[in-house]
């Protein structure tokens, strides 16, 4: 059967235990089906949590994280009737496995656009869209797989996108101060954010269990930026042009060293970047930027670790574009636009 975005996209709206049972309703025992999978197939990196480890751990993370997050995990349990414990291994695995993404930001014509392969695991579970409306919270767009209350990727009704990307880093969060893993973060910014500085301004306030790249554009004032963040530091990287390319190392903030793939894959998309730029002041879009995302030096196309899904948006004119099913995505997914919601 063809996959086609309609069937790949929900829209929930209540208090976060309403919005996690109606998904959790509406996935069915097709929710317990494909959390076996992941933390079955997902590879963790040598020395991360063994299963007895990640048995034992999941619940006491779960209960640390803000009650908005425990009321939608709750709720998704009990819609799909799968034991909240099995809920929160799902999500606690991501503390101990490594992902690798690329992207691209920049001003193309009169617009800001933005570019992103999201690199993972068990890419047959990825390609869904939630259209998320919080009481008393900003309504978020996000992309990532069926149920999942962290996705990597997501815009909010006042267009402001931010996407994740791994970037390791020697230093963990400060004793006493408020950290939160890098993804649930990303979901609490994109829910209380309106703008690049009030970004900032939470990650000034709380630490990060882990290092990331965040990537943001406000479409309402064509404001981009690539924030480099360590558990208790963060700086913007600085650009030389109107755009910016991104993989899994730090440019500004230094730190851990980048290995020789992220800085192949970075250089790659510079040098296709560049040549797009230097060719027209009017660029084919999406497809130029689908074309870098697609290439054999950016995509990621190994045995385990791949491209599972892949974005290009303009959030200043609301156009969205996501694969949906089909990987390496950026190259052999099923690219559709989704519409804007609101």
């Amino acid at each position: 059967m063809a996959v086609t975005g309609s069937d790949r996209i929900r829209r929930l709206a209540g208090t976060p235990f309403e919005i996690g049972r109606a998904a959790g309703q509406a996935l069915g025992p097709r929710l317990a089906e494909n959390i076996e999978r992941y933390l079955r197939e997902r590879p963790r990196r040598p020395g991360a949590l063994d299963l007895e480890a990640l048995h034992h751990g999941a619940l006491p993370w779960l209960r640390t994280l803000p009650r908005r997050f425990q009321d939608e995990l709750e709720g998704l349990a009990e819609g799909a009737e799968v034991p909240l414990r099995r809920v929160a291994e799902w999500n606690y695995v991501e503390l101990c496995v490594d992902d690798g993404c690329s992207g691209f930001v920049g001003r193309l014509g009169e617009h800001v656009w933005v570019a992103r392969n999201n690199d993972t695991f068990v890419p047959g579970l990825w390609g869904y869209v939630t259209v998320r409306e919080v009481v008393g919270r900003i309504p978020t767009l996000c992309f990532g797989m069926e149920g999942d209350v962290f996705p990597p990727t997501g815009i909010n009704r006042e267009r402001l996108w931010l996407h994740h990307q791994a970037l390791a880093t020697s230093d963990g969060p400060r004793p006493r101060k408020p950290h939160l893993p890098g993804w649930v973060l990303l979901t609490d910014l994109l829910e209380t954010c309106s703008s690049i500085d009030e970004v900032e301004a939470r990650l000034h306030a709380v630490d990060r269990d882990e290092g990331m790249l965040l990537v943001a554009v406000d479409g309402k004032t064509e404001d981009l930026a690539i924030l480099e963040c360590s558990s208790r530091r963060h700086a913007r990287r600085a650009a030389a042009g109107d755009w910016l390319a991104v993989t899994n190392h730090a440019c500004t903030l230094g730190g851990v060293d980048a290995d020789e793939g992220s800085r192949a894959r970075q250089a790659r998309i510079e040098e296709m970047a560049t040549t797009l730029c230097e060719r027209s002041a009017e660029p084919d879009l999406p497809e130029s930027l689908i074309a870098i995302l697609a290439d054999e030096g950016v995509e990621r196309r190994e045995r385990d670790l791949v491209t599972a899904c892949s974005n290009v948006a303009c959030p200043g004119t609301g156009e969205l574009w996501f694969t949906f099913g089909g990987y390496p995505a950026a190259s052999r997914g099923s690219w559709q636009r989704v519409p804007w919601p609101w």
